[in-house]
C-alpha cells in the first residue's frame, strides 16, 4: 500500500512540476506584457504524466528482471557514456554533438550488455554481494512445477511460508521457453506460471529473482538442488521425483502436496459422508465422487447411482503421495443401529422359506 500511495504522489507531483515549467515556459516566451497562453503549461503537464507513468511500467517491470542484467546494463550505460564524451570532443564547434553522442553511445552500451549478458558468469560476485543467502534459513526456492500450480497465491497469505522466496534464473529461462513453446499445452502452462510470478512480485515483498547458473548441468531440476545446497535454502515444489532427488542430498524440501493432505479433515472408517456419485470407477460397479477439498470417494456399487447425491459409509481410508481416497458402500435406508439386526431377520426367514417349502411337499 505504501509503495503505490508514493507511485500516485510520485504522479501528481511529476504532473505538478510539468505545468509549473510550462508555465515558466510561457512567460519567458511571452515576455513583458506579452499574452500568455494557457494551453503551453497544460501541454507540459501532460507529456510529464506521459513521462512519469511510462517512468513507472519500466520501473514495475525492472523487479522481474535479474540482478545481473541490470548490473550489466548500468555497466554499459556508463562505458557508452564515456565513449560518448570522448567522441564528442572531436566537434569542439558543435553544442549539440555531447547529447547526441551520449545518447547513441549510451543505447549502444546497453543493448550490448544485454544481447552477451548470457556470457557473463557473476554466480561468485552473487554469493560476495548477498552474503544473506548463505545462511538460507529463511530462504525458499520455487521450482518451475510449484509456479505452475498457482496455489502458492493462495498460500502466501495464510502466513505458513516465512522468508525470502527466490526465484532463480534458469527457473524463469524455463518458464519463458514454455510460453513460447508451439506446443498449445505447454504453452498454457508457460503463461499461467508467468502470471503466477506476476501476481507474486505485485503483492509480496519477500519475492527476487536470483541471477545465476550452472552451465554445467542441463537439468533444471538438478541446478535447483545444486543451488539450494550452494545458499543452504530449502525448495518448495509438488514434484516427488524432486522431492526424492533433493532429499537424497540433504536439501530439506517443503512439498505442498503434503501440506494439503495433512490439514484436510479426517475420514474414519464408519463415518458418514454425503457427496454426488459423477463417474464410474476402474473396478466394474464401482461409482467415483468428490469431497469438497478434491479427496477422491469410490463407492461400491455405485455405478448404478451416477448423477444422484447419495449418503455413504466409509469403510476404508489410503493415503498415498498423490493424495487420500476415500472407499465408501451406499447407506442402508433403515438406521444403521438396525442394519445388522434387519439383515440377521432376512437371513432367518429366508432359511424359513426352504424348510416350509419341504413341509408342504411332505
Amino acid at each position: 500500500m505504501f509503495v503505490a500511495l508514493t507511485r500516485l504522489f510520485f504522479l501528481i507531483l511529476a504532473t505538478l512540476c510539468g505545468h509549473w515549467l510550462g508555465y515558466r515556459f510561457d512567460l519567458a516566451r511571452a515576455g513583458v506584457g506579452g499574452e500568455i497562453n494557457s494551453r503551453i503549461p497544460q501541454l507540459f503537464a501532460f507529456t510529464a504524466f506521459l513521462l512519469a507513468s511510462l517512468f513507472l511500467v519500466i520501473e514495475h517491470n525492472t523487479q522481474i528482471i535479474s540482478s545481473k542484467k541490470i548490473l550489466l546494463s548500468a555497466i554499459g550505460l556508463l562505458l557508452g557514456l564515456i565513449m560518448g564524451a570522448l567522441v564528442a570532443t572531436t566537434f569542439p564547434g558543435s553544442v549539440e554533438a555531447r547529447p547526441i553522442c551520449n545518447i547513441l553511445f549510451g543505447y549502444l552500451g546497453i543493448i550490448l550488455a544485454l544481447k552477451h549478458a548470457d556470457r557473463f558468469n557473476l554466480s561468485k560476485l552473487n554469493f560476495l554481494l548477498n552474503p544473506g543467502h548463505r545462511i538460507g534459513e529463511n530462504n525458499i526456492l520455487l521450482d518451475t512445477n510449484i509456479i505452475i500450480d498457482g496455489r502458492i497465491k493462495d498460500l502466501l497469505p495464510t502466513g505458513f511460508l516465512a522468508g525470502t522466496l527466490i526465484i532463480p534464473q534458469f527457473v524463469l529461462d524455463e518458464l519463458q521457453r514454455l510460453a513460447d513453446s508451439a506446443d498449445p499445452q505447454r504453452r498454457i502452462r508457460g503463461k499461467r506460471g508467468l502470471a503466477t510470478l506476476d501476481y507474486l512480485q505485485s503483492v509480496e515483498r519477500r519475492f527476487e529473482v536470483y541471477d545465476i547458473d550452472y552451465e554445467e548441468i542441463r537439468d533444471v531440476d538438478h541446478k535447483l538442488v545444486r543451488l539450494a545446497r550452494d545458499i543452504g535454502a530449502r525448495i518448495l515444489t509438488n514434484d516427488n521425483n524432486l522431492r526424492a532427488v533433493a532429499q537424497l542430498q540433504g536439501v530439506e524440501v517443503l512439498n505442498l502436496n503434503d501440506l494439503t493432505n495433512a490439514v484436510r479433515p479426517v475420514a474414519h472408517v464408519g463415518e458418514a459422508l454425503r457427496t454426488e456419485v459423477i463417474k464410474q470407477g476402474k473396478e466394474p460397479g464401482q461409482g467415483v465422487g468428490y469431497l469438497e477439498d478434491g479427496t477422491m470417494v469410490v463407492v461400491d456399487d455405485g455405478a448404478g447411482l451416477i448423477g444422484r447425491v447419495v449418503d455413504l459409509t466409509v469403510t476404508s481410508v489410503l493415503q498415498t503421495s498423490a493424495g487420500r481416497m476415500i472407499f465408501t458402500r451406499p447407506r442402508a435406508a433403515e438406521p444403521p443401529g438396525n442394519a445388522d439386526e434387519t439383515s440377521r431377520q432376512k437371513g432367518g426367514r429366508a432359511q424359513e422359506r426352504p424348510r416350509a417349502a419341504a413341509g408342504s411337499r411332505g
